[in-house]
């Protein structure tokens, strides 16, 4: 049963792996093999050695050993046994340097594999639809990027190449002890292979499900840390620190109960091996005492002595490593489409769009993959450049829908979305999407310079765009006479106000040259004074030329709006102006 996992493991690893990487994988195993060969030719130097003092005639005329005596100029036996244990020495030497430099190599290229798989799944993710990651659980996606791709090297592919070494060398040890002793075989055989494979038959279901409880225990960790980092507030006007403490430790318990059983698994394998070694010495000293033949019963223990030694090791760390196999056979199922997707190729541009004139939507309906029915019906629209357009309605009502339809985050299910006349396809889905930006609730803000936030992905900063958006975006009273590099935002934003945080954003998109800035509910959690604050900023911003939509349950909100849109059931019921509505 281990057999199987064992070759398994490796069809799908090599599944997995793009023809670069599988390249090198066998490379890494030819080295294997040399490694395993020089590891059992080290060891079996020293038999020569240990049969010629155990027997003198394996030095007189005629033997393999005394034609080696002749070629070295060494008369006296003594004198060629301790020459023979210092050649054997020095080989052996060899082969522990020669396995380090080895090892190394299978290291580097394990550890390797991980920034491999940590890049093909991130980019997997960033790459796929926007309905697809919202879909997504935000702690999995965690947990896939930061703990899973260690798991995959140190898990998988470490035993597997361990477990073709290990093989490989019991593999020879068998054919050198059938050619030297069948009668030691068969002690070897009947001593340790069926207590390996009862032990991995035995735990090999449970050790599996145990690896199953530990990639459903990590997100579950993650998300119960989030909760309490993020919900702090809540957590601490509610009074439940140890509620979350508790829930907390509780998941960390579970993951160490499996942990502790797990280790002692992999303790185990060795223990019972030393065992069953001293039970086999015991048969060869029975069985040359029963046939008579004491006089070879040091060669004999000796053979099967150093035999144990190399293959006791091996056994130990072939039976946890095939148990492992198991126990993380799910990182397949979470890395089969990351590893098989095709890489965006990015030197072919996307067709360009220019947005100088009108955004039109014409028959725009919009489903979502899991619902039973529309979330935009029938809409037809035209946005002209420069152009402030409000939208209210109350929730589900599809406003949120039809701005993520216009940025193109969603493609329409039905119908066309034009910019200047072009229809926005996937063809030309990226220039149309470079000239958005979008302001959201809780904007994104990273802990750094104002100036990193508002040039935000930009290595190099334009200091001239800079200025010009801090000042279209009302920024100034947060700056003063400090350099925008030198004023820092800390995680979040904690250390700003609503306001300027929502106005960070819209200077971000001043900089980045936004032709259409979406503002989806972006003042509903300030207060009033703050948001006539970003609608002043609003209406300064029509002397850009820029072209806004604002997403509102507030018809404050929409002060500034040339005209205002009301949706209801995924359609445009009326439009109207502001000043109809306050009168």
């Amino acid at each position: 049963m281990g057999r199987i996992a064992f070759i398994r493991t490796y069809i799908q690893v090599f599944k997995l792996l793009d023809q670069e990487y599988r390249k090198r994988f066998f490379y890494i195993l030819l080295l294997v093999l040399v490694t395993s060969c020089a590891d059992l030719l080290g060891l079996a130097a020293f038999i020569p050695v240990v049969a010629a003092v155990a027997d003198e005639s394996m030095l007189e005329p005629g033997s393999i050993l005394y034609k080696i005596k002749e070629l070295s100029g060494i008369v006296d036996d003594q004198s060629f046994l301790l020459y023979l244990f210092g050649s054997a020495f020095g080989f052996f030497v060899l082969r522990s340097a020669f396995i380090l430099i080895s090892q190394w190599y299978q290291s580097r290229f394990v550890f390797n594999l991980t920034e491999y798989i940590g890049k093909r799944t991130y980019s997997f993710y960033l790459n796929e639809s926007y309905q697809s990651f919202k879909n997504r659980d935000s702690s999995k996606i965690v947990r896939d990027l930061t703990v899973s791709p260690q798991q995959f090297a140190r898990f998988l592919v470490m035993p597997l190449l361990m477990l073709t070494t290990e093989f490989l060398v019991i593999i020879m040890i068998v054919v050198g002890m059938a050619l030297y002793n069948t009668a030691v075989l068969i002690m070897v055989g009947a001593t340790i292979l069926p207590i390996s494979y009862l032990f991995n038959r035995l735990l090999k279901k449970k050790v599996r499900a145990y690896g199953e409880i530990q990639n459903k225990l990590t997100p579950s960790l993650i998300e119960s840390s989030i909760r309490g980092v993020g919900g702090f507030i809540d957590v601490l006007l509610r009074g439940k620190q140890s509620m979350l403490t508790q829930h907390y430790s509780s998941i960390l318990h579970r993951q160490n109960q499996i942990a502790t059983r797990i280790s002692v698994i992999n303790i185990a394998p060795s223990k019972i091996f030393e065992l069953t070694t001293i039970a086999g010495m015991l048969m060869i000293i029975i069985y040359s005492v029963v046939n008579g033949n004491q006089h070879a019963l040091l060669p004999l223990i000796t053979v099967y002595a150093m035999a144990g030694y190399r293959m006791i090791p091996s056994m130990s760390r072939i039976s946890p490593a095939l148990l492992t196999l198991e126990q993380y056979q799910y990182l397949f199922d979470i890395y089969s489409k990351p590893l098989q997707h095709q890489e965006p190729n990015e030197n072919v541009s996307s067709e360009l769009v220019i947005f100088k004139r009108q955004i039109s939507l014409k028959d725009v309906s919009f489903k979502f993959d899991d619902a039973s029915s529309h979330t935009l019906e029938g809409v037809n629209l035209n946005i002209e450049r420069g152009e402030v357009l409000g939208m209210i309605g109350k929730s589900g009502s599809g406003k949120t829908t039809l701005a993520n339809v216009i940025a193109g985050f969603l493609m329409p299910t039905n119908g066309e979305l034009l910019v200047d006349g072009v229809q926005i396809s996937s063809k030309n889905l990226a220039s149309w999407m470079s000239h958005i930006s979008y302001v959201q609730q809780s904007p994104y803000l990273e802990k750094g310079s104002v100036s990193k936030n508002i040039a935000f992905l930009e290595n190099e900063v334009d200091q001239e765009r800079l200025l010009a958006a801090i000042s279209g975006a009302s920024l100034n009273d947060l700056l003063g006479e400090r350099d925008p590099k030198d004023v820092l935002i800390e995680e979040g934003g904690k250390n700003l106000s609503g306001g300027q945080k929502q106005r960070v954003i819209i200077a971000r998109a001043l900089y980045h040259n936004s032709s259409l800035i979406v503002l989806d509910e972006a003042t509903a959690a300030l207060d009033v004074e703050t948001e006539n604050e970003i609608n002043e900023t609003v209406n300064a911003l029509k002397e850009h030329g820029v072209t806004i939509m604002i997403i509102a349950h507030r018809y404050t909100t929409l002060k500034y709006s040339d005209r205002i849109l009301i949706l209801n059931d995924g359609r445009i019921v009326e439009e109207t102006s502001y000043d109809k509505v306050v009168s």
